[in-house]
């Protein structure tokens, strides 16, 4: 219970708009170019690195709220979004995403996590179709003679670790152009002080 206090610091709490809107222009930008991937988790994997899982947690679900606004399939989606902060927020423990080999790690294990929180949602009530480029993606493998649980993870397998990889890779980007007397507010901003540029 401490721990969770601990993440909830007025810095942390101020981020959190922060995160939603970075989320926000990530759905935007896909929206807009008809991107195949998602790049709606932008904010909630950055907050969770940089605050801890919970605030990401929170970060997750309200964006999931306000994305349901303009497109309410998302709003079913909201426990793989918190699922993913939480997640996040445990690997930053690590210092998960600081060089290649563990953003590699990184991504395939949040892509884990979205497939199997995400799919079992997408096939039962969707029925696999959920109007996105993902979907696309899970006709081409139904139409090569796949059923519909193994196209569906199939493509969201591929979609997902592409989105992740790009996620981890912009908020890494982010922490590391941070100023080390922000990064020091935060739980686990002391993890991203790049110590050469001090």
């Amino acid at each position: 219970m401490k721990s969770i206090k601990e993440d909830f610091s007025l810095m942390s709490i101020l981020l959190i708009p922060v995160a939603v809107a970075i989320n926000m222009a990530g759905f935007g930008l896909v929206k807009l170019l008809n991107l195949p991937i998602f790049l709606d988790t932008v904010g909630t994997v950055f907050i969770s690195f940089l605050a801890g899982p919970w605030i990401g947690a929170i970060a997750a679900i309200l964006t999931s709220v306000v994305s349901g606004i303009f497109d309410p399939v998302y709003l079913a989606y909201i426990p793989t979004s918190v699922g993913l902060a939480l997640t996040a927020g445990f690997l930053t423990r690590f210092k998960f995403g600081n060089n290649i080999i563990k953003i590699a790690i990184s991504s395939l294990v949040l892509t884990i996590i979205a497939v199997v929180i995400s799919a079992p949602i997408t096939v039962i009530v969707f029925g696999g179709v959920t109007g996105n480029m993902t979907s696309s993606i899970t006709a081409l493998f139904l139409a090569s003679g796949q059923q519909i649980w193994s196209a569906v993870i199939s493509s969201s397998i591929i979609t997902e670790f592409a989105d992740k990889l790009v996620t981890v890779i912009i908020c890494i980007l982010i922490l590391g152009s941070m100023s080390s007397r922000y990064l020091i507010k935060f739980k686990y901003g002391e993890k991203y002080i790049n110590k050469s540029k001090n």
